[in-house]
């Protein structure tokens, strides 16, 4: 016997599909993101784009250590960037 615990909604999925819909606007879009892998603790994490769109930021999830990238000119078409 299941409880609410164990209730996952998925949006466009099952028999209340579409109902209470929320529009998405400019606040709750995702923002764009760089993978990164971060040498210091051997893991991966993400540095999202700051407010104003001109650096992408975050932190190493396991120790914290911050990180940012420049956004410039030109760009690049990778998603998958390595920390130091």
């Amino acid at each position: 016997m299941s409880d609410q615990r164990d209730r996952v909604d998925i949006e466009g999925i099952g028999d209340d599909a579409g109902e209470d819909r929320v529009p998405r606007d400019a606040k709750s879009a995702p923002r764009p993101f760089l993978m990164t892998w971060f040498r210091c603790c051997h893991a991966y994490g993400r540095l999202t784009r700051n407010a104003e769109g001109t650096r992408y930021e975050g932190r190493c999830p396991r120790c914290g250590t911050p990180v940012s990238a420049r956004i410039g000119p030109g760009g690049t078409d990778r998603r998958m960037f390595e920390a130091r």
